[in-house]
């Protein structure tokens, strides 16, 4: 029996996806929900500028948390698409996926770069605005399409427990 690395109950390179297999991906993606929400109040609250202490916070979150987590997600995610990498949904999804996370990223090193605490005046509260709401609109869709995707690519693995805690996810992610 092969070791998949995973907590899921192995048969082989074919295992059962419990909860504890989803935990750290639907950790990550409800940290990045709520690093959205705080986004989404500071462009609410324009044309009022950001403190210094929430721009140097909110910039260390961007650069630093949101590769990290995608490390680790990719990792995830390459397990549970076990099996599902060679058809061609799984090859589209899993490219899909990259595609949007290097999105996100690049557009959360895009902020961090204009974040300046030391010199908030560097664009003006209309463009500050619009970089802020394509972050957390395409990071949500992301975060969607991800859980979505393994709902669907993964369905005849994944336990009762884990599909309810997908659709809760999907759910809660879908109304904010």
């Amino acid at each position: 029996m092969s070791e998949v690395g995973m907590a899921g109950a192995s048969f082989g390179s074919w295992y059962m996806i419990d909860e504890i297999d989803l935990a750290a991906l639907l950790a990550n993606h409800a940290g990045l929900a709520r690093l959205c929400a705080e986004l989404e109040a500071v462009a609410d609250r324009l044309p009022s500028r950001p403190t210094k202490a929430e721009v140097a916070r909110l910039s260390e979150e961007l650069l630093l948390r949101l590769p990290a987590s995608d490390r680790r997600d990719r990792t995830t995610l390459n397990h549970i698409f076990l099996g599902t990498h060679d058809s061609e949904p799984g090859k589209a999804a899993l490219a899909e996926i990259g595609r949007q996370r290097s999105v996100c990223i690049g557009q959360a090193q895009d902020i961090a770069s204009v974040l300046d605490p030391n010199d908030l005046s560097k664009l003006t509260v209309e463009t500050l605005g619009y970089m802020l709401r394509c972050f957390f609109q395409s990071s949500r869709q992301a975060i969607v399409f991800e859980e979505l995707a393994v709902l669907h690519l993964a369905a005849a693995r994944l336990t009762a427990e884990a599909r309810a805690l997908l659709v809760e996810s999907v759910a809660r992610h879908c109304a904010e």
